[in-house]
C-alpha cells in the first residue's frame, strides 16, 4: 500500500516503510550523535625565550594536514590530507535509513544497531529486517540485513553493503549474482553517497534473483579439485592441492584459513547438504562469518574476508559458467 505526501507542491509516494523508519529517526543517533570538524595542524617548534624572560611557545602551522576532532568533546581523532573527504555519522545514518525506507523491502519491525569506537574514530550501522523470511535450499531461514561503516581515523572505507543473515548456523551470506549489492569508496573526492544508496536500494529490490541463484548452486554437485581450488583461493593457499587430503585431517596443511574451511565443509556442509556449490558456499561464508583470528578489528576483518569471499565465489561462477 502507497501512502502519498504532499509537501511544498510535491507529490511524494511513501511505502509501509515510512512508520518504522520514523521510529528509527525518534530515537536518534545514539553514540553516533555527535560533529567532526576540521582545524589547521599546528606545531611547537621550541620556546620563545626574550633573555631569560619565557615569552611563549614558538609554534608553525602544517598547511598541508588538517587535524579531525570531535566537536563535543574537543578530542582529537586523527590527522589527514586536504583530499580528505568525510563523512558525518549522522549523514550516513540518514541516508541508510532514507533508502530502506524507499526500497521495496518490509521494514517492519527493523532493528537498528549504532556501535562507535571509544574515541569517535569509527562507526558502524547494522540493520535487521526480520519481517519477511527467506528460505534457502537446505531449508534454513533467514533475512536481510544491511550495514554501513566509516570512519574519521582512516581504519575503513566507507562502506554500503546488503547481505543475507542465516538462523540456524549465523552465516552472513554474501550477495555474487548481484554485484552492487555493495558500495565501497575511499574517503576521496570520489565518494558518492547519494550513489552508493542509489545502488544499495536498486540491488534491494531484486533480492529474489539472488535466493534463485542459491537454489541453482544447492542442484550443482561438485568434485573434490573444485572445492579445494575455491577453498585455496579464498584462504590464499599457494601450497599443492594434491598434497591435500580430503578425508584425512593429518594430511591438512598449516593454513589455518584452508583449515577452518575444510573441517566445516566435511564435517558440516557437506554431510548435510552434499557435496554442491551450495555447500562450498556456506563453507567460505562460514570462515568469513565465524573464523578465528586475533585480530582486534574484528569488524575491519569480517569486511576484508567478505571482499575476498565475493571476488573468488563471482570468479569461480562466472568460471564454471
Amino acid at each position: 500500500m502507497l501512502h502519498t505526501l504532499r509537501t511544498n507542491e510535491r507529490v511524494f509516494e511513501l511505502n509501509d516503510n515510512y512508520e518504522a523508519i520514523d521510529e528509527l529517526r525518534e530515537g536518534g543517533y545514539g553514540d553516533a550523535d555527535f560533529t567532526v570538524s576540521k582545524a589547521k595542524v599546528m606545531f611547537q617548534t621550541g620556546l620563545d625565550f626574550e633573555g631569560d624572560l619565557l615569552r611563549g611557545v614558538a609554534l608553525k602551522t602544517y598547511d598541508a594536514k588538517e587535524v579531525y576532532y570531535r566537536e563535543d568533546t574537543g578530542e582529537p581523532i586523527a590527522i589527514h590530507g586536504l583530499r580528505y573527504q568525510p563523512i558525518q555519522y549522522t549523514t550516513m545514518i540518514d541516508k541508510s535509513r532514507d533508502m530502506i525506507e524507499r526500497c521495496n523491502l518490509d521494514a517492519t519491525g527493523v532493528q537498528e544497531k549504532i556501535s562507535v569506537s571509544p574515541n569517535g574514530g569509527m562507526c558502524f550501522v547494522e540493520y535487521k529486517l526480520p519481517a519477511k523470511e527467506y528460505t534457502t535450499p537446505d531449508g534454513d531461514k533467514g533475512y536481510i540485513k544491511i550495514m554501513a561503516l566509516s570512519s574519521f581515523n582512516g581504519v575503513w572505507s566507507f562502506i554500503l553493503s546488503l547481505g543475507f543473515h542465516q538462523s540456524a548456523c549465523l552465516n552472513s551470506q554474501i550477495f555474487i549474482k548481484n554485484p552492487a549489492s555493495i558500495y565501497k569508496a575511499r574517503h576521496t573526492n570520489k565518494l558518492d553517497i547519494d550513489l552508493g544508496v542509489s545502488v544499495l536500494g536498486k540491488a534491494a529490490n531484486i533480492v529474489e534473483d539472488e535466493i534463485e541463484l542459491w537454489h541453482e548452486l544447492y542442484n550443482t554437485p561438485t568434485l573434490l579439485r573444485e572445492e579445494l581450488e575455491v577453498f585455496a583461493e579464498v584462504a590464499e593457499y599457494t601450497g599443492e592441492l594434491d598434497e591435500i587430503g580430503h578425508f584425512d585431517y593429518s594430511s591438512y596443511p598449516s593454513n589455518k584459513a584452508l583449515n577452518y574451511m575444510l573441517c566445516v565443509y566435511q564435517d558440516n556442509y557437506a554431510k548435510h547438504m552434499g557435496h554442491n556449490r551450495w555447500a562450498v558456499y556456506n563453507a567460505v561464508t562460514d570462515w568469513s562469518t565465524h573464523g578465528p583470528s586475533s585480530a582486534k578489528n574484528k569488524i575491519a576483518l569480517m569486511q576484508r574476508r567478505t571482499d575476498k569471499v565475493s571476488e573468488v565465489m563471482t570468479k569461480y561462477l562466472l568460471e564454471a559458467a
